[in-house]
C-alpha cells in the first residue's frame, strides 16, 4: 500500500522539469491543507499575519519618502512627484486604517478573511507598489549622479522588503513584486535613465527570486501554523480527557514542583482530604502524608519513607502503596507518577485502593483458614513451622502435636458429611481451648486433613509436660458431642516430636510426629506417643516388609493354616476358620497382625484375600462329608473389592458347594455403607454362602442395626472367652457372654466362641449353650497337609484321636505347596495392586 505524503510535501519527479517543478511550489505553497474549517482558519492567519505588517509598512514608506526628498535638496522640483506622494500618502493612510480595524474594531468570533479579501488587499499592494516605483523614477530624474547607486540599491531593498514582509500571503507578495518590477521595468523602457538600463535584464530575475522565496516562506508559514493548531487541538484533547477524568474516575490527579511541593491537587483528591484544593497547593507531599499516618504503626512508616526515597530517583513511581489514617478510617492509597522532564518535578495519579486490599486481605485470610473449623490450614501450618525452624537461620524451639480422630469415618458415612463437619467443628473449638492458658506464645492450631489436626507449640516440651498436654487434650475431646440426637464419643490418637531434639527441619520434623502418631494407632489408640528414634527403624523395615510382601504371593510365600471349630455340645467337628500365615524367607513365619494391616494400607489386601477365598475353597473341597469352611474378608477388601465375583469364581474354580463357605466380617466392614452392604450379604446368602459377624461385642453396631442384617452367626471375641475361668473376672465376663448368646438365640443366630484354651471355658460355654467353639485346646491353625491329616483322622477315627495326634506332633515340618504360586492376577483379573493405599 502506498505511503501518504505528510502535508506540503514536495513529490519528487524524475529528471529535471522546472516547469512542473514551479507549479508544485505554487500549488503547496498557495493550496492550504486540511478540511474547509481548517483550511478558513488558516487563511485566516495569513491575513492576520500580513495586515500585521501593514503598520511597518507604513512607516517604511514615510522614512523611504523622507529620504528621497533630503537626497533631492533644497533644488527640487517637487510638482511633478506630488500627485504621487498624495497617492502613497492616501493608500498608506487607507492601510493603517485597515490594519486598526482589523485590530482593534473586528470582533474575535467574526469568521476568518477568504480569498477574495487576500485578492483585494493583493490590488491594494500592487497599486502600493506601481506609486512606490513611480516615486522613485521621478526622483531618479532629478537627483546627482553621485546618488544613484544608493537610489537603485534602496529600490532594490524596499522591493525585497515589502516582498518579504507580505510572503504569508502569496498573491500579495506577487502582486507586490510585479507591481513594482514591472512598473520599474516599464519606466527605465520609457524614461531616458540611461544609467539604469543596466538593471533592465536583471529585473526579470530578480522578480522570480522574489516570487520563488515569497512561495517556500509561504509554505514554511502554512507548516508551522498547521502543527501549531494540531498541537493545540492535541492539548485540548488531553485536557479534556484529564478533566473528565478528574471528575467521573476515581482516580485523581496530583503534581509537585521541583521542591516537593504540591503544584496541582485535583478535587478528587482534596475531598479525600477533608479540604479545598487550594489548601494543599504549597504544601510538601510528604509533610501532608505525614500528618495522616496511623499512631505506632511503623510499617506505614517505613512506606512513606519509601515514598520519600522514590521521589529522589529518576525511576517511574508504580503503584507504592500507602497506609493513611484520613477520618479516623484506615484507608490504602496507591500512588504512580513520573519525573518531569525539564523542571524536575513529578506528575501521577492517585487511586483509593482500600477496598481491593481488604479483598486481598479476606483472600488471604481464606487462604490460611480452614472453612470447616475455622483454623489455621495447611498451607499456614507449614508457613509457620518454616518460620520457626529457621529457614537457614536460627531455630526457635518448638514442639509439633499430630493428632487423628479414631473412627471419625464411620460417624462420617453413618450420619452423613454435615454431621462430619458438625463433629470436626467441635473438635477445633476444643483443642483451640484447651491451649487457652497458654495463649500469647505463639501456637497454632490447624486442620492439615479430613480428620486429622495439628497443633505447633512455641518451645520444646519435656516428655513429662508433653503427656500432660495429651491427656488434657484428650480429656477435653471425651466430652461426647451431640449430633441430631447422637452422641458422638470422640477420642484421638496423638504423635508428638520435638525440635530441635528430634528434627532440625520442618519435613523430618513431621516425619518424626506422623511416625509417633502411626505407633500411637498401633498401640491401640486413643493414647499420646512421643517420637523415639527406634520408630525410624520400625518405619524403615515396614516400608521393606512392604517390599517383600508385594512379591510374597507370586513367589509363593502366602500360607493358609486351618483351625477346626467344634460343635461344643457333641465334641463334633464341623468345620475350620481360614487363618492366612507369611512364611518370609529370611524372617521366618511372619504374623497376621503384622503384614494385614501393610496389606491393607497398601492396597494389597484385594489380591491377597482374592487369593484367600480361591485357596480356601480348593482345600475344603478335597475334605469329606459337610465341613465347612470360613475365610475372613478384612473391611477395606469387603469395601473397594467386587468380593461378590470373587466369591462366585472361588466357588466355580473349586466346585465347593456354596452352604460350606462361610464368610466372616467385622462391625466396622458392615458400618461404612450400610445400605450396600446389607444388599450384598443379602445376594451371597441367596447363593447359599453363610454370613458371620467376627468380635462380636467390641465394635460399635446397635441392636436394631443388627437385626436388619443378613447374619448367620455371631463370633464371640476371644476377650471375653479368656476371663470365663478367672476368679474376679469370671461372672462379669460370664454375664457378658450369656448375653450374646441370648441375643443371638432371639435373633435365630449361631454363637462361636473364639479363643477356648482350657476345659473350664469349655464347660461354662456348653452351659450357657454356645453352638460351636475354637481354639488351643482344640488344635492350634494347622498348614493345609496338616489339616488334611487332621481331617482324615477325625472322619476315621473321631475327634479326640486327631487331637492327640495332633498334640504330638505341634510343629511339624512343613512343606511348600505348588499350588500356592498362582499368577493371580493372569488367572482371575484381579487389579493391580501396585498402587499407595488411599484414605481409610
Amino acid at each position: 500500500m502506498a505511503e501518504t505524503p505528510p502535508p506540503f510535501a514536495l513529490p519528487a519527479a524524475p529528471g529535471w522539469r522546472p516547469l512542473a517543478g514551479f507549479r508544485r511550489l505554487i500549488d503547496a505553497a498557495w493550496k492550504v491543507p486540511g478540511d474547509p474549517a481548517e483550511a478558513a482558519r488558516l487563511r485566516g492567519d495569513q491575513w492576520r499575519a500580513v495586515v500585521d505588517q501593514l503598520p511597518a509598512s507604513v512607516i517604511a514608506t514615510a522614512i523611504a519618502v523622507v529620504l528621497l526628498l533630503v537626497a533631492l535638496g533644497g533644488h527640487a522640483d517637487l510638482l511633478p512627484v506630488l500627485p504621487t506622494l498624495l497617492a502613497l500618502v492616501a493608500l498608506n493612510g487607507l492601510n493603517f486604517a485597515l490594519w486598526w480595524h482589523e485590530r482593534y474594531r473586528r470582533s474575535p468570533e467574526a469568521p476568518p478573511r477568504g480569498i477574495k479579501a487576500g485578492l483585494l488587499l493583493a490590488l491594494d499592494l500592487l497599486i502600493g507598489g506601481v506609486l512606490d516605483v513611480l516615486l522613485i523614477l521621478q526622483v531618479a530624474q532629478q537627483v546627482p549622479s553621485g546618488l544613484h547607486a544608493p537610489l537603485v540599491a534602496t529600490a532594490a531593498g524596499a522591493i525585497a522588503a515589502a516582498a518579504w514582509m507580505f510572503a504569508l500571503l502569496p498573491a500579495v507578495a506577487i502582486a507586490w513584486v510585479i507591481g513594482a518590477c514591472g512598473s520599474l521595468a516599464l519606466g527605465i523602457m520609457l524614461l531616458p535613465l540611461p544609467w539604469m538600463d543596466g538593471l533592465l535584464p536583471l529585473l526579470p530575475l530578480y522578480a522570480i527570486v522574489l516570487c520563488m522565496a515569497a512561495l517556500l516562506n509561504a509554505r514554511l508559514f502554512l507548516q508551522g501554523r498547521h502543527a501549531q493548531h494540531e498541537a493545540a487541538r492535541d492539548r485540548l484533547t488531553v485536557s479534556l480527557l484529564l478533566r473528565d477524568f478528574e471528575h467521573h474516575a476515581s482516580d485523581w490527579l496530583w503534581e509537585l514542583g521541583r521542591d516537593g511541593r504540591l503544584s496541582h491537587v485535583s478535587q478528587r483528591m482534596a475531598e479525600r482530604l477533608g479540604h479545598p484544593p487550594e489548601a494543599f497547593i504549597g504544601e510538601p507531599l510528604l509533610a501532608l502524608l505525614t500528618r495522616h499516618l496511623p499512631p505506632n504503626n511503623p510499617e506505614a512508616k517505613q512506606r512513606l519513607d519509601r515514598l520519600g526515597d522514590a521521589l529522589l530517583t529518576h525511576e517511574p513511581l508504580r503503584d507504592h502503596a500507602l497506609h493513611l489514617q484520613i477520618g479516623g478510617e484506615d484507608v490504602w492509597w496507591a500512588l504512580s507518577g513520573r519525573r518531569l522532564e525539564g523542571d524536575g518535578g513529578w506528575r501521577g495519579v492517585g487511586s483509593d485502593v482500600s477496598e481491593v486490599r481488604e479483598r486481598e486481605r479476606e483472600l488471604l485470610r481464606l487462604t490460611d483458614q480452614d472453612t470447616v473449623t475455622g483454623l489455621a490450614n495447611r498451607h499456614q501450618f507449614h508457613r509457620r513451622l518454616a518460620l520457626y525452624l529457621g529457614g537457614g537461620g536460627p531455630i526457635s524451639p518448638c514442639t509439633v502435636l499430630l493428632l487423628d480422630l479414631d473412627c471419625f469415618k464411620q460417624v462420617n458415612d453413618s450420619l452423613g458429611h454435615a454431621a462430619g463437619d458438625h463433629l470436626l467443628a467441635a473438635v477445633g473449638e476444643r483443642l483451640r481451648d484447651s491451649l487457652a492458658a497458654r495463649r500469647g506464645h505463639g501456637d497454632l492450631v490447624a486442620r492439615l486433613a479430613a480428620d486429622e489436626f495439628a497443633i505447633l507449640l512455641r518451645g520444646e516440651l519435656t516428655p513429662e509436660a508433653t503427656q500432660r498436654l495429651g491427656k488434657q487434650l484428650r480429656s477435653a475431646l471425651r466430652v461426647p458431642v451431640t449430633i441430631a440426637g447422637h452422641e458422638i464419643d470422640v477420642r484421638a490418637s496423638i504423635g508428638a516430636a520435638c525440635a530441635p531434639r528430634h528434627a532440625q527441619t520442618a519435613d523430618p520434623l513431621l516425619r518424626a510426629a506422623d511416625l509417633a502418631l502411626f505407633a500411637a494407632k498401633a498401640a491401640g489408640r486413643d493414647r499420646l506417643v512421643l517420637y523415639e528414634p527406634a520408630m525410624q527403624q520400625e518405619a524403615q523395615d515396614r516400608i521393606a516388609l512392604l517390599a517383600d510382601l508385594r512379591l510374597a504371593l507370586d513367589a509363593g510365600q502366602l500360607e493358609m493354616h486351618y483351625q477346626p471349630q467344634i460343635e461344643l455340645a457333641s465334641g463334633k467337628l464341623l468345620g475350620f476358620e481360614a487363618l492366612m500365615r507369611w512364611r518370609h524367607p529370611s524372617r521366618g513365619l511372619v504374623p497376621p497382625a503384622v503384614f494385614i494391616p501393610l496389606a491393607e494400607d497398601s492396597g494389597l489386601i484385594v489380591a491377597i484375600g482374592a487369593w484367600a477365598l480361591l485357596v480356601a475353597c480348593r482345600d475344603a473341597a478335597r475334605w469329606p462329608g459337610e465341613l465347612r469352611v470360613a475365610v475372613n474378608v478384612s473391611a477395606l477388601q469387603f469395601e473397594r473389592s467386587p468380593i461378590e465375583l470373587h466369591v462366585l469364581e472361588a466357588l466355580e474354580r473349586s466346585g465347593l458347594p456354596a452352604d460350606r463357605l462361610e464368610i466372616e466380617l467385622t462391625e466396622s466392614a458392615l458400618l461404612n455403607d450400610s445400605s450396600h452392604a446389607i444388599d450384598l450379604l443379602t445376594r451371597l446368602r441367596a447363593l447359599g454362602v453363610r454370613i458371620a459377624l467376627d468380635d462380636f461385642g467390641t465394635g460399635f453396631s446397635s441392636l436394631a442395626y443388627l437385626r436388619r442384617l443378613p447374619l448367620d452367626l455371631l463370633k464371640i471375641d476371644r476377650a471375653f472367652i479368656a476371663d470365663l475361668d478367672h476368679p474376679r473376672a469370671g461372672p462379669t465376663a460370664r454375664a457378658i457372654v450369656s448375653a450374646i448368646h441370648d441375643l443371638a438365640r432371639a435373633l435365630g443366630l449361631h454363637t462361636v466362641a473364639e479363643g477356648i484354651e482350657t476345659p473350664e471355658q469349655q464347660q461354662v460355654l456348653t452351659e450357657l449353650g454356645c453352638s460351636l467353639g475354637q481354639g488351643f485346646l482344640y488344635a492350634q491353625a494347622l498348614p493345609r497337609d496338616a489339616t488334611q491329616a487332621f481331617v482324615e483322622l477325625a472322619h476315621r477315627q473321631g475327634l479326640a484321636a486327631a487331637r492327640e495326634a495332633h498334640l504330638d506332633s505341634v510343629n511339624p515340618p512343613l512343606t511348600s505347596w505348588p499350588s500356592t504360586r498362582m499368577q493371580l492376577r493372569s488367572s482371575m483379573q484381579l487389579p493391580d495392586t501396585r498402587f499407595s493405599a488411599g484414605d481409610h
